[in-house]
């Protein structure tokens, strides 16, 4: 598959001066803003006693560990309260989640807007979800330089989970449970025309040039890098995916729509007293409720466990929808569910060339979505597009 090169050309002629300016933003806030400066006001005594809502005195010292930086620089803060107290008044350590250090990582956070939408989630989303996910003390910035102070959970006997984990049955209908309860909570809420305008959306998607930019850059490169992955029926039918995918997307953006976790795979999650919570709403956007379904029923589960269970998984999905007031018919959601593989496999290929995931992670990922377009006969939906 050789890549679109005038296509290419344009776009990116398109998108320099957003380029440009982007990546200059990034690059002078990294030189005049270091990490442990900006992070050091969290140290401080009196700050942290008024985030914490408790008297200077009782809190003796707190410092910051560095956990891991990629996509974001997460770190934790330690707090050491007075000895003379018989308990601690308040957390004992505090997750922080920041601007990533390394210059590639930051500008594609700050291009695709990640940290500013996680920020405006927990600033406006957060308070009163029916979910679990962490509290947040503190949230500030764009994704050019934010912050964010949030809910430390590895004391809490939550079991967290990577891409590499295995996930049962059990664990699934807990997932998909949590899933419903998130979308009937905001499912075709008028709040999307007044106060949750902001949330990313097919007609107003401020990245659909640069996605599509991304696209022709990486299908080709992950095509010739992961060819041993792709069927012949999905090789035959790629030109046709990206002639059209501007259809497709009008189809995944059909009503009825809802707030979506937007990355819902095994390692944005965590178990908890039986109920799966969510991390990481970066690209948390508003949409059809079978892409997050979809997304995690394909991304997260052996593939047999899936093809065994997903009717089954589905069915539980419209029920807890239906307790909860909402309706959604098995058929419409079936047919989403099927289009929605695509995203789980185009999703897999753009982010393939990249360095963000093991090359063992990647092709499992990359197997995965494309046996699920070939059993769900999703190819079919394509060239009806």
């Amino acid at each position: 598959m050789k890549p679109a090169y005038a296509a290419i050309i344009r776009d990116t002629l398109l998108l320099l001066p957003r380029l440009t300016y982007t990546g200059l933003r990034v690059f002078m806030g990294q030189l005049f803003s270091k990490p442990s400066n900006r992070l050091r006001v969290f140290t401080s005594i009196d700050w942290l006693a008024t985030h914490l809502d408790l008297e200077p005195q009782l809190i003796r010292s707190a410092s910051i560990e560095e956990v891991h930086s990629g996509t974001a620089t997460r770190s934790r803060l330690r707090i050491r309260y007075a000895e003379a107290l018989t308990a601690a008044p308040g957390p004992a350590s505090l997750f922080i989640k920041s601007r990533p250090q390394d210059f590639a990582s930051a500008l594609f956070g700050a291009l695709f807007e990640l940290g500013g939408n996680e920020v405006s989630f927990y600033r406006h989303i957060r308070p009163g979800l029916p979910v679990k996910t962490p509290g947040v003390y503190y949230c500030e910035g764009d994704s050019k330089n934010y912050v964010m102070l949030l809910e430390d959970l590895t004391d809490r006997g939550c079991d967290f989970r990577d891409l590499t984990s295995q996930c049962s049955l059990e664990d699934a209908r807990s997932v998909v449970t949590t899933l419903a309860q998130l979308h009937a909570r905001f499912w075709q809420s008028q709040r999307f025309e007044t106060d949750l305008a902001w949330v990313n959306r097919f007609e107003t998607n401020r990245d659909d040039r640069l996605l599509k930019l991304v696209r022709q850059l990486s299908v080709p490169i992950a095509y010739k890098k992961f060819s041993q992955v792709f069927p012949e029926r999905i090789r035959e039918v790629i030109p046709q995916l990206m002639n059209n995918y501007h259809r497709l997307e009008q189809q995944w953006a059909q009503e009825p729509r809802t707030l979506l976790h937007g990355d819902a795979h095994l390692g944005n999650m965590y178990f908890q007293d039986g109920q799966a919570g969510l991390l990481d709403w970066q690209v948390s956007q508003y949409g059809q409720g079978m892409r997050d379904i979809g997304y995690f029923l394909i991304n997260s589960m052996d593939e047999e466990l899936r093809l065994a269970h997903q009717e089954e998984l589905i069915r539980h999905y419209l029920l807890t929808l239906h307790d909860l007031g909402v309706a959604l018919d098995f058929d419409t959601a079936w047919r989403q569910y099927r289009l929605q593989s695509v995203y789980a496999w185009i999703a897999g290929v753009v982010t393939a060339p990249s360095n963000f995931q093991e090359k063992s992670v990647v092709t499992s990922g990359l197997s995965r979505s494309c046996k699920a377009i070939l059993d769900l006969d999703a190819i079919e939906l394509i060239r009806e597009l």
